[in-house]
């Protein structure tokens, strides 16, 4: 007579029957600029998808683990090219880095996107700038996602505003 393993029989039913198991942890992420003139009026906007950095991996993986990294405080934008490497660390020209605006969660379905918000105002992050990046420091620390994205021209008056979206998992 052969032996039934029950032990087996229910981690299948917790899985649940007929369901396909995945891998979840998957981090995809979205930059999202508006660039506003002196008087408010939008100029510009544009979606770009993002690179997740090998330190930002394993910022993740603190984070999951209760490690204690510094949690994603500020955003950086800058005017070369190049730096979009995962081994990356900072941007190659960075011209300016402000703290977040914010840092929410999505709700609902969306529940797995972390989203950063900042502003660059009118005097700050001027120039033809061409990558991005969201950092846990105000000066150094973990580049934790990193974009280039086609030039975004902000001028002196102007204003930018990014959203910038982290998916944890598939959606």
């Amino acid at each position: 007579m052969a032996h039934f393993d029950f032990a087996k029989l229910k981690d299948f039913a917790k899985m649940g029957f007929g369901k396909k198991v995945e891998d979840r942890i998957i981090l995809k992420g979205m930059f999202h600029f508006r660039l506003y003139d002196a008087d408010g009026n939008l100029k510009e906007e544009r979606e770009v998808p993002n690179t997740i950095t090998q330190l930002g991996d394993a910022w993740v993986a603190d984070h999951l683990s209760d490690v204690g990294t510094a949690l994603a405080s500020h955003m950086a934008v800058g005017t070369a090219t190049g730096g979009k490497s995962t081994a990356s660390t900072t941007l190659q020209t960075e011209v300016a880095r402000v703290a977040l605006d914010s840092t929410t969660q999505g709700g609902g379905a969306d529940d797995n996107d972390v989203i950063w918000v900042a502003t660059f105002p009118a005097g700050t992050g001027t120039g033809a700038l061409v990558e991005a990046a969201v950092l846990n420091n105000a000066a150094g620390g973990t580049m934790i996602v990193y974009t280039d994205y086609a030039v975004i021209n902000k001028g002196a008056a102007d204003s930018l505003v990014v959203t910038w979206t982290l998916t944890c998992g598939a959606s």
